[in-house]
Parts: C-alpha cells; structure tokens; sequence
C-alpha cells in the first residue's frame, strides 16, 4: 500500500506554501506526523517567514488537523511571520470562528483568511516588506 500524500508544499519568497489534501481520516497516523514534521522543517528553513495553508482541495478538517495548524501557526510567529488560510469553506471557517481562531487579536496565533492563494500572498508580501519611517 502506497503512502497518499497528506500536503503539498511549494516555497515563495519567505512564504511556506502548504495544500492539505484529502480528508486526514484517509489517511494513517504516520503519514499526518511525516507530514507536520516536513511542515516544520520547511518553516525553519533560513529566511522561510510566513505559512500559507491553502484548502482549495480540502472542505472539511477535524481536531487532529487543527492541533496540527495551531503549532505551525506558532512556528510562523517565532519566524516573525504570520499564518494566513486561503479558500476556506463556509464549515471550516465557522469552526474556525467557534473555536476562536479565526480574526482573534487575544491569541498569539490567530489565523487571517483570505479568499484566493494571490491575496494572501499579496498581503504576506506587505507585511515582508522593510518599514521605512
């Protein structure tokens, strides 16, 4: 039996592109870990910031998943990046809203959802940029 791959990753600029693929129940404990642990590697990378998660191909994610979201979102910040979600599906973005993730100034590792993969980038783009006063 073949491993399915659980993400996708591309790499832009100091952005870490990741595509969840498949909903995670498809898939074995192992493969989420090696996953998660590419994620993080990837996020270490010299001069690697920002995570983008894009879910165009995925519309529903459970509690592993946003464990799993939550640490990667810590990683970004300790990079001085931010954590951005692209093409989130009304569900997800509900759940993500209940549970506080979504938008929330009071965490350390709220999340901003985009509608489209460019305007996150766009945005993630502004924020790289040097600030001159």
């Amino acid at each position: 039996m073949t491993s399915k791959q659980v993400f996708e990753f591309e790499l832009t600029a100091d952005v870490v592109i990741i595509t969840p693929h498949g909903p995670f129940m498809e898939f074995r404990d192992n493969d989420i870990r090696n996953a998660y642990n590419e994620s993080y590697r990837l996020l270490n990378e010299p001069g690697m910031r920002h995570l983008l998660m894009d879910f165009s191909q995925l519309d529903y994610f459970g509690s592993t998943f946003v464990g799993i979201l939550v640490r990667l979102a810590r990683k970004a910040r300790s990079n001085q990046g931010e954590a951005a979600l692209c093409h989130l599906s009304s569900n997800m973005r509900d759940m993500m809203k209940t549970l506080m993730l979504l938008e929330n100034s009071k965490i350390d590792f709220a999340f901003t959802s985009f509608p489209t993969r460019e305007a996150a980038l766009e945005r993630l783009a502004e924020i790289s940029k040097p600030h001159v006063s």
